[in-house]
């Protein structure tokens, strides 16, 4: 599932929406991240992701949710805040 906020809109899905939109959003040249895992325990992890200037203006603040499934880590859920000062009216 797939659960935030993005200019002040409540969005919610299925995680395909989520690998969709990466898969056909891009980043931009001046998109930084940072992935700091939170908890691992044995086949599931929660990771923290901050995003800064996604497709150039956006900065997120991503809860993820990972399972490992058939071996490979797996991302089933995520929730995210849109940082206040990056949010169109």
């Amino acid at each position: 599932m797939l659960f935030g906020f993005l200019n002040g809109r409540m969005e919610r899905g299925s995680i395909e929406q989520f690998y969709h939109n990466v898969d056909t959003v891009g980043a931009g040249e001046s998109f930084k991240a940072r992935i700091d895992v939170v908890d691992v325990e044995e086949t599931l992890a929660v990771v923290r992701v901050l995003e800064e200037s996604w497709g150039g203006s956006i900065d997120f603040t991503d809860y993820l949710l990972l399972m490992k499934i058939n071996g490979e880590w797996k991302c089933v859920a995520k929730a995210y805040n849109q940082n206040s000062d990056t949010i169109e009216a």
